[in-house]
């Protein structure tokens, strides 16, 4: 008898990791925002963080993402930086990484060095790189 009540507790603990498991699996939150929503222009409103804290001054002020996975950096209306894009999710988190063309001079500014972390706050789009003392970049949508 002893030996039926241990291998039932065995089987009814198993059952109950094995649920566990499963349930966990089900309960990732997923941020990631769609391909869709990323799609557009943003106009950069500000850039914070840095070793300062205040950010620096860009020579760019549109982000326009396409669907065809291309961007554009642009002063008003003219480019500044072009490349591509890839989405992806690491760790429950969205990040985008934008690599540079090679038919565009290079940019001196950090946007293109990593990996950023994909947010969307109400009306507002942001990109914030995953390490302390680097930079945040604040977007509103464009008006055409």
């Amino acid at each position: 008898m002893n030996i039926f009540k241990a291998s039932s507790l065995k089987t009814w603990a198993l059952v109950a990791l094995v649920i566990g498991l499963i349930w966990s699996c089900d309960q990732k939150d997923d941020p990631s925002p769609a391909q869709n929503a990323v799609e557009g222009k943003w106009k950069l409103e500000t850039i914070s963080g840095g070793f300062s804290g205040r950010g620096y001054t860009a020579n760019w002020n549109i982000l326009e993402i396409k669907s065809d996975l291309t961007y554009r950096r642009m002063k008003n209306d003219s480019l500044r930086y072009q490349g591509t894009y890839v989405l992806q999710q690491k760790d429950g988190k969205t990040y985008i990484n934008f690599k540079p063309s090679a038919s565009v001079p290079p940019s001196n500014d950090a946007f293109e060095n990593q990996d950023k972390e994909a947010l969307f706050e109400k009306e507002k789009f942001i990109l914030r790189d995953p390490c302390c003392d680097l930079f945040q970049y604040d977007f509103s949508k464009a008006v055409n």
